[in-house]
């Protein structure tokens, strides 16, 4: 019976091939990027029931809170989980706008979200957020969910700068006027 002898130098050589190969899969692979963020939340609310009274008498039927959501980001997808607080807004009294405003029957909510980025422009999203026992109910719920797309603004623009109002072009390129003398002055600033 004859036996096949396998050299020691092709244990090594494959060895060496399979690391290579995994060095260079982990040099392609996309790390994890974890993002916070958060926001706030502001809703009219439309209850098949009567709506929650304030102690004046008048209707609650705004909802307002704030929202803490973690991304975990891979490549042009995200994944975000968050917690939060959403309660009924209390009129101020005498409606005024620059009076505080207070939160009544504040209930924690929770909120996933997920994004994924076609260009670098534009992405399609969808929210979804609940909240439960909102108010003097204890069986009332709020579920919140959206579905879209979302583009970012051209990178042009008009704005202030430096006490003038200016456009930023594509080209890298900026005109502005700004007030000088008694008149306006009118800038073009470019690299070439």
């Amino acid at each position: 019976m004859a036996t096949a002898m396998v050299p020691a130098w092709c244990a090594e050589t494959v060895t060496g091939i399979v690391g290579e190969n995994i060095a260079a899969q982990q040099r392609r692979a996309t790390p994890l990027t974890i993002t916070p963020e958060v926001s706030t939340v502001r809703a009219r609310l439309l209850p098949a029931g009567p709506a929650p009274l304030a102690s004046d008498g008048r209707l609650m039927s705004e909802l307002a809170g704030v929202n803490y959501r973690v991304w975990v980001s891979s490549g042009r997808a995200d994944m975000g989980v968050g917690l939060g607080a959403l309660g009924h807004v209390v009129p101020p009294p005498f409606r005024r706008i620059e009076e505080p405003v207070a939160l009544a029957g504040a209930s924690p909510t929770l909120s996933v979200g997920l994004r994924y980025r076609v260009t670098s422009e534009s992405a399609v999203y969808a929210d979804a957020s609940g909240a439960y026992g909102i108010g003097a109910d204890p069986n009332a719920n709020y579920l919140n969910t959206k579905v879209g797309m979302e583009w970012k603004p051209a990178k042009h623009g008009v704005g202030f700068e430096r006490g003038a109002i200016g456009i930023h072009f594509d080209s890298g390129y900026r005109l502005s006027v700004k007030p000088r003398h008694g008149g306006l002055g009118l800038y073009l600033r470019g690299q070439f």
